[in-house]
């Protein structure tokens, strides 16, 4: 690669013994030089390397942020470089072993596992535990799943699996077109519409960041469960995730109110923070210039944030801005489940370092499903004999399809009804709730005119309660209200149940 790539790698050991390095001060510098110099042979590093100049030139990363990529991804892959050489010559593991073996922060063992197993380092083993329990006098046999990793044999011809651009996704048809590769592309190589990837190969030096954060690329659902499953202050439920508390809320600003959903809660919520100065700028979705059809939107004055009140049922590529909101220290993200996955994941890997260290908040809606703008004017035509001219509102309650017109009529079709309409992609979706959010808002569960409000992180949680004590949100636990969080875990069960699995190897 050069000279200079691997006088920076040894420059980082030293100051790594020089600064003493909470990660890596439990390891002596031989073993340490040792897996950071397998650490530099990864492919990554590598092409972001040699690329470095047209990435600059770019300008979407300056060098400051180059290198604290770069850097990022050096640490992480000689984590992982140490927790492969811990594995050798052991049975297979469950994570928390494999966590009591290593001198490393839980958390980074847990990431890092998931991704060596990507890389194809390790092997991971799933089996059965069944156990009786009795439910209202019947004994029930409940089956779970138990994790556990192995190193693979480095022999005949081993190779790391190299991750390739995030086309295949698309071209596979698992693509929920969130657009967050877009934004994370160096070299903006990446186009993504509502219904559309393209990749500029001229533009692209394969070095896989796309594949790496995209919520479809590969599972990550054993990062979730593992880090927060030892969170006493968390509550879980397997068809909502993990949260702190739910509640179902009104918004009670007037100005909200004319042009609100169900209860405002997300309105209100994004006015109370840019009011109260906690963002700088909000990430939405607003209607475009073609009637319906929703456009991703960067909102940094309350004037401007009623027109992103309101459900927009087809798909917006919302996170395909967010490098445009480097401007601002502090946003907040609108997004639907998978969107909020992705950033969940863009901040864990490749390298525990968010490419956007402004994002502070993340509200994620409740989603059964969306549809292709098309699609949209597709089934209002079909379903309801009328021009998108003619809606007003769309919404779903009830098992209902539901759109009020210009004349004040409001029609009705069984939800069913409409499912054909929704785009294949989101049948590889099992989120409901945007169980990765700080806070999720949606209408299951909450009398009509009010909103579902599920409380994930510590300042979700606050953020919201500020927001109740400050006036702008009339509050009821959604324990005490119905149909309340009952049907919202059911709902969240269907969904659950029904996803396909994306299955690679059938690719």
């Amino acid at each position: 690669m050069g000279r200079d790539f691997y006088k920076k790698i040894f420059q980082g050991i030293i100051m790594v013994e020089k600064t003493g390095n909470k990660i890596f001060n439990k390891f002596n510098s031989a073993s340490l030089m040792q897996a950071t110099y397998l650490a530099s042979e990864n492919f990554q590093l590598r092409a972001l390397f040699e690329a470095k100049d047209d990435i600059l030139n770019n300008g979407k990363y300056n060098e400051i942020n180059f290198y604290r990529i770069l850097d990022g991804l050096l640490d992480a892959e000689t984590e992982r470089k140490l927790i492969i050489d811990a594995l050798k010559n052991k049975d297979p593991l469950l994570m928390e072993e494999i966590i009591e073996l290593i001198d490393l922060p839980y958390e980074n063992v847990i990431y890092n596992i998931i991704y060596i197993k990507e890389q194809g380092f390790i092997k991971e083993i799933v089996e059965e535990e069944k156990t009786k329990k009795e439910v209202n006098g019947e004994t029930k046999v409940e089956t779970t799943l138990i994790y556990k990793y192995i190193l693979n044999n480095f022999s005949n011809g081993f190779k790391e699996n190299f991750f390739e651009p995030v086309s295949i996704v698309f071209d596979s048809g698992y693509c929920c077109n969130c657009g967050w590769c877009s934004s994370v592309c160096p070299l903006d190589a990446i186009k993504v519409s509502s219904d559309n990837l393209e990749i500029d190969q001229d533009l692209c030096i394969k070095c896989g960041l796309c594949y790496s954060v995209c919520p479809r690329s590969f599972s990550i659902d054993q990062v979730y469960n593992n880090l927060y499953q030892t969170n006493k202050s968390l509550q879980f439920s397997n068809k909502i995730g993990f949260y702190r508390s739910s509640y179902s809320g009104h918004t009670t600003n007037e100005n909200i109110e004319e042009v609100k959903q169900d209860g405002g809660v997300v309105t209100a919520l994004l006015e109370y923070l840019l009011a109260n100065n906690l963002v700088d700028a909000i990430v939405a979705v607003q209607h475009s210039e073609d009637l319906w059809k929703p456009e991703p939107v960067i909102v940094d004055e309350i004037s401007d944030l009623y027109k992103t009140a309101g459900t927009k049922y087809a798909n917006s590529p919302s996170l395909n801005i967010i490098d445009q909101t480097k401007i601002y220290d502090r946003i907040a993200v609108v997004g639907v489940p998978c969107m909020m996955k992705a950033l969940f994941k863009g901040a864990l890997f490749p390298a525990s370092i968010p490419f956007f260290t402004n994002i502070k908040i993340k509200i994620g809606l409740f989603c059964m499903e969306s549809f292709s703008y098309d699609n949209i004017i597709n089934l209002v035509k079909d379903k309801f004999e009328k021009e998108l001219s003619d809606i007003v509102k769309m919404n779903i309650d009830k098992g209902k399809f539901i759109v009020n017109l210009t004349s004040g009529e409001e029609l009705k079709v069984p939800l069913k009804e409409v499912q054909s309409y929704a785009r294949d992609t989101c049948h590889y979706c099992d989120d409901l709730t945007s169980d990765f959010a700080d806070i999720s808002v949606g209408s299951i569960g909450s009398q009509a005119g009010w909103s579902s409000v599920i409380l994930r992180s510590e300042e979700g949680e606050k953020i919201y309660m500020d927001a109740v004590k400050s006036g702008l949100i009339k509050s009821k636990k959604l324990t005490e209200v119905k149909p309340g969080k009952f049907l919202v875990e059911k709902i969240g069960g269907i969904k659950r149940k029904k996803c396909k699995p994306i299955r690679w190897k059938e690719i």
